[in-house]
């Protein structure tokens, strides 16, 4: 750990205002769905949002990198590691019905909010079933499963606006929460981007529209979501670790990336531990012993061989850390 990280660290230990972990050289491989990728210098778990705009503005302060992290389920972490702050949301995971919303921390589990919107009745949520990851990096990446946007599904946002965050900013920690209101016929998305990418928001809450439970839907809503778990599990999404689908689909493409992956003739193909999945083109997987200069050969062969086949370049979803 350099001295620059090192002095953050102590600055965060010293504030009696943070609360959470901090875990020094903690290896990315346990907390990502492709269990791969070196460690991080610092990896923080914050209680409550004071502690995370603790952590904000000593990172922003001491001129250090930080990254928020969801489910670590559309990451890879570069093999040489993270020179800076990771920062897990999984305390934040509360749950909650109110005034006609599910309210969510942002890192409750998707899964455990579909759970809740079928064990309240409540219906809408059913594609996202078995979709891995929390509901903050769903909203942050406009998770789309089954041809549903969840920003569809969101009523409004919690954030902290860290752009101007200082060593004050617990005193005045409300006026960097903020809340973003999902108006204009979601205006402000599009097909796997969202309004809090590339900026200084970090999402803390994620409110969904739910309308009136009616218990009596509980069993219609519940098959439903089994039917979207059952689908997922024939194409193979949960055989290896992987991180889902590497490359965004383009209707331009005229078809899946996953088929055009297929069409030149690259399902299967293997590169040291990383493997486009024999299954299903648009993914790779892990078996056993990847690195993330693995995945990303086998990224560039995929971009190569298809764009030469098509004149196309598939856009990566995941993101390399």
């Amino acid at each position: 750990m350099n001295t620059r990280i090192r002095k953050i660290v102590e600055n965060i230990k010293n504030s009696p205002a943070y609360r959470g972990k901090l875990l020094m050289q903690e290896p990315m491989s346990l907390h990502t769905t492709m269990k791969a990728g070196g460690c991080a210098s610092v990896f923080a778990e914050p209680e409550d949002c004071a502690s995370l705009a603790v952590l904000a503005a000593a990172c922003r302060e001491g001129g250090a990198d930080f990254f928020i992290l969801g489910g670590g389920s559309n990451l890879i972490v570069s093999d040489s590691g993270f020179d800076g702050v990771i920062v897990s949301m999984n305390a934040f995971s509360s749950v909650e019905l109110k005034d006609g919303n599910v309210v969510c921390g942002a890192g409750a589990q998707t899964g455990d909010v579909v759970r809740f919107f079928a064990e309240n009745g409540i219906p809408g949520m059913e594609p996202f079933a078995g979709l891995p990851g929390t509901c903050g990096g769903a909203c942050f990446m406009n998770a789309r499963c089954y041809a549903a946007d969840i920003s569809s599904r969101i009523s409004s946002a919690e954030y902290l606006d860290v752009e101007k965050i200082g060593s004050n900013a617990c005193t005045f920690l409300e006026q960097h929460l903020k809340m973003y209101h999902n108006a204009d016929n979601g205006a402000d998305w599009s097909y796997k981007k969202s309004p809090f990418m590339g900026g200084s928001k970090i999402i803390t809450k994620v409110i969904f529209k739910a309308g009136q439970p009616d218990p009596s839907k509980k069993p219609l809503i519940q098959a439903e979501c089994e039917r979207f778990i059952q689908d997922r599990e024939a194409k193979g999404h949960f055989k290896a670790p992987s991180s889902g689908s590497i490359f965004k689909n383009s209707r331009d493409f005229g078809c899946p990336s996953g088929v055009l992956i297929d069409r030149a003739g690259l399902k299967g193909m293997r590169i040291g531990g990383a493997q486009i999945a024999p299954w299903h083109g648009n993914i790779i997987i892990n078996t056993g012993n990847a690195t993330c200069a693995d995945i990303q050969a086998l990224v560039r062969l995929a971009q190569e061989k298809v764009r030469e086949q098509t004149g196309f370049l598939l856009e990566c979803e995941v993101i390399f850390l």
